[in-house]
């Protein structure tokens, strides 16, 4: 079934590359407004380039480990697109690491973008926009943020911002329901992106798989749709697994 988004206005950051590219792509083709959060100016630039022919595309230039730059550019969106009525967030770094060799900077670093970023984005745009009209948001876990993961696929400062995103979740749906807010979250396994690829895929990964596949970036675009979408309004606080049947069998 298309599912037509009539004009609604998205905000997406972490668009610009990677399963975040195939995000915007999605939407587009389903006749959103989209507006694009993401670091990289270069990154940006080329996605409206590669995407704009597709409908409304307006790119934001935002650092979200500097909570200081994230209520101005909600109120940039708002007033350029009007009423938010979607947040998919999907902005994060990731990497693999021993422990034991953690940093207080490496901790630090991706708390501020995997999770306090995305709180206080999700913040701004419920303040701004979605407390006065209602709306949908996911929220962008992983795998790693539910069950323990060998290295070079993950890392203890990774997991962890990753299992506080789940939390958050949770708590968002809860607080914000009486806006008639749902908020969800999708928790991928191993997806096939460019930066996947740079950390480099163990030969074996598939093995413990049972549909022998990574997921494609296409995949989680498509479960994103589905859960901002009418056909889920009654699935909240929700942490949806894809990882091809991973986290149902022993290894």
């Amino acid at each position: 079934m298309i599912i037509d988004y009539d004009q609604k206005t998205v905000v997406i950051t972490g668009g610009a590359g990677g399963i975040g590219y195939s995000v915007v792509k999605a939407f587009l083709e389903s006749n959103a407004k989209v507006a694009v959060v993401d670091y990289s100016k270069d990154a940006l630039d080329a996605l409206v380039k590669d995407l704009g022919s597709l409908g409304k595309l307006k790119c934001y230039s935002v650092n979200l480990s500097n909570v200081e730059e994230i209520a101005p550019a909600v109120k940039n969106i708002v007033d350029d697109f009007g009423q938010i009525d979607i947040l998919v967030n999907i902005a994060a770094i990731m990497g693999g690491g021993d422990a034991l060799k953690m940093t207080v900077e490496d901790w630090d670093r991706a708390m501020n973008i995997n999770s306090r970023g995305l709180f206080f984005m999700m913040q701004q745009v419920v303040d701004q926009s979605m407390k006065n009209n209602g709306g949908s948001i996911v929220n962008f876990a992983s795998m790693a943020g539910i069950r323990g993961m060998n290295p070079p696929m993950c890392s203890a400062w990774y997991s962890a911002t990753k299992g506080a995103v789940v939390a958050l979740t949770m708590q968002a749906a809860t607080e914000w329901a009486h806006f008639g807010i749902r908020v969800n979250a999708v928790a991928p396994g191993g997806v096939e992106t460019p930066a996947m690829r740079k950390m480099g895929i163990p030969a074996g990964a598939t093995d413990p798989i049972p549909l022998k596949k990574l997921n494609q970036p296409e995949d989680i675009a498509n479960a994103v749709i589905f859960l901002t979408s009418h056909m889920a309004q009654m699935i909240t606080g929700q942490t949806l697994i894809i990882d091809g049947g991973a986290s149902i069998v022993g290894f």
